[in-house]
């Protein structure tokens, strides 16, 4: 434990010298569409009644698709990186139990409407510890200090009654960010892994994508994000994971 502060000082002292590499301003905006797969459970607790359900093996919730955004400027080592991403899913069954949510219960053979909503936003900061740049080559290690807000709500209807739970939660996180770009960044892999986890609750976010740039300014990506996430909160245990492949494109400047 004792080695712990003199890593850190090393670390920190590293992303304080500057170096040649680490000159130059780029800003940009970056759009995605992603595909996920859904694993969602929720449990509330109203008036003293408990209740949990599946929302995919119970109601029915499928699987969407969904488009998301970031703005971000790069000064040097220091990265500023602000995100946006809604995701929606929704079901639709005739249930064959009974399903309490928020104190109500919806009963065997009602036909539920399920509604799921996730809007997330994020704002983090990347301070890149190494960035070496090669004739041909580069690469970039960094640490992500990250804040991530999510507003979220379930809705269930049917015929005889309708009911809803709102939460909102601001995640701190940390992570880090690693890159490599060859031909002068005309092709690049990125990763980036931020996480937290405390009492009952856990947010992990991570993404890897490959661009490759066809003309100035200009990249076309592929990557793979997950997002998986356990909040407690407001009398609701809200879990959800969202997993797989999405395509972009980025403008640079």
């Amino acid at each position: 434990m004792r080695r712990f502060p003199v890593v850190l000082a090393v670390l920190l002292l590293m992303a304080a010298v500057p170096a040649q590499a680490d000159s130059g301003f780029e800003g940009g905006v970056r759009g995605m569409y992603w595909f996920p797969s859904l694993s969602a459970n929720i449990k509330t607790t109203s008036g003293g009644v408990t209740g949990e359900f599946d929302a995919k093996k119970d109601l029915g919730v499928g699987d969407e698709s969904f488009p998301s955004g970031e703005a971000f400027v790069r000064y040097g080592r220091f990265h500023l990186r602000v995100g946006y991403t809604p995701v929606s899913f929704d079901g639709s069954k005739r249930i064959t139990d009974n399903v309490t949510f928020n104190g109500q219960t919806f009963l065997v053979s009602d036909n539920v409407i399920t509604k799921l909503d996730l809007k997330m936003l994020d704002g983090e900061i990347q301070i890149d510890i190494l960035r070496p740049d090669f004739e041909a080559v580069s690469f970039n290690l960094g640490l992500i200090l990250k804040v991530k807000y999510i507003d979220g709500k379930a809705e269930l209807r049917s015929t005889a009654k309708a009911e809803s739970k709102n939460f909102q939660v601001p995640v701190p996180m940390v992570g880090i960010a690693a890159g490599a770009g060859f031909l002068k960044n005309m092709l690049r892999v990125d990763v980036r892994a931020t996480g937290i986890a405390y009492s009952n609750n856990h947010l992990y976010d991570g993404d890897v994508f490959l661009s490759f740039i066809p003309i100035p300014y200009c990249s076309m990506q592929g990557g793979y994000r997950i997002i998986d996430l356990n909040v407690d909160t407001d009398d609701v245990v809200a879990k959800f994971k969202m997993n797989g492949p999405y395509v972009g494109a980025q403008l640079s400047f």
